[in-house]
């Protein structure tokens, strides 16, 4: 008799669950995530774009973007207008995090809805830009070889590989961390984020050099090295790497002194965008690894020598 209650009420119980209902949110942080995933989405529709022109057999020139030199120069293909949609995505990303934080506002649906714009903006949208990006130099080029053939569906495979890295290192994210502040201020793994960074940041710096500079053979070399390059950022994002919450350490309080520093990175960010993300965004990606070597070779120093045996009198050898 006991136990057909306690099941009567387990199947009570688990009935109120599934008719619960979500009848609030958070306005402002729920916005900021969805302008994530939107301009997650405005990179796709540029991709989309780079590709249609591919298709017509259309060369890339500065009117065919922005009706404004001034813009033009900064973004002169689509695939350029793409990486300003993921840096928008990546801002809203950053914000969305800070103002659910302060304002007491952090969720179980906020979080689950910050992994999903994620996915898309920093997945997705990257992964996919780096294949239109090859594809295009391949057909542009006179190498129509076997090879270049082979190595473009690579790349694709490996873009693939990274979409799917993207989503299981946030899924990691969401079942190990918790919503309390002090579990934010480092990550186990890539952030997804700093990994769309790196990979957007090489597109965007070969869309300057290909396009508004004229460097072939740099432009070149990224475009045989970001198919490799998307893999071992897809590898660094589930490794168990250790990266420090950039945003926070950025915010938290710090030495007047501090300040000139950055004032004078602004003209330079201003003046050569394309090098100073590329390299912002890869000194944080190579901060793992360098931090791991660091530690583990203070560690390797830290053990004490091998003690040297003590020849007792009579052990001599003849």
């Amino acid at each position: 008799m006991i136990k057909r209650i306690d099941d009567h009420d387990f199947e009570h119980r688990r009935e109120r669950r599934r008719k619960r209902r979500l009848r609030t949110i958070s306005m402002l942080p729920t916005l900021l995530t969805l302008g994530n995933l939107y301009f997650g989405f405005a990179a796709i529709y540029c991709c989309c774009r780079e590709a249609e022109d591919l298709g017509r057999g259309v060369q890339a020139d500065f009117e065919r973007t922005l009706n404004s030199h001034f813009f033009e120069a900064k973004a002169p293909s689509f695939l350029s207008i793409g990486f300003w949609m993921l840096t928008a995505a990546m801002l809203c990303d950053a914000l969305d995090v800070r103002v659910a934080r302060k304002t007491g506002a952090a969720s179980k649906f906020g979080e689950q809805l910050d992994s999903l714009a994620d996915v898309v903006s920093f997945g997705v949208a990257p992964a996919l830009m780096m294949v239109l990006m090859v594809r295009r130099e391949f057909s542009v080029w006179v190498d129509t070889s076997a090879f270049a053939k082979h190595y473009s569906q690579f790349a694709l495979f490996l873009a693939v590989i990274y979409a799917c890295c993207t989503a299981l290192r946030l899924a990691r994210f969401n079942v190990e961390t918790s919503l309390d502040e002090s579990a934010h201020r480092g990550f186990k793994g890539l952030p997804s984020p700093g990994a769309g960074a790196g990979l957007v940041s090489l597109i965007f710096l070969h869309e300057h050099l290909d396009i508004s500079l004229h460097w072939d053979g740099a432009a070149a070399v990224i475009v045989w090295t970001i198919p490799v390059i998307t893999l071992v950022l897809a590898l660094l994002m589930v490794s168990r790497v250790t990266y420090v919450h950039f945003l926070s350490s950025f915010l938290r309080r710090r030495p007047f002194s501090h300040v000139i520093p950055i004032l004078l990175v602004i003209p330079l960010i201003i003046k050569y965008t394309e090098v100073t993300v590329t390299v912002g965004a890869w000194l944080f990606i190579l901060s793992g690894p360098i931090r791991l070597l660091w530690k583990r070779a203070r560690a390797a120093g830290s053990l004490p020598a091998p003690a040297t045996p003590v020849v007792q009198p009579g052990d001599e050898h003849p």
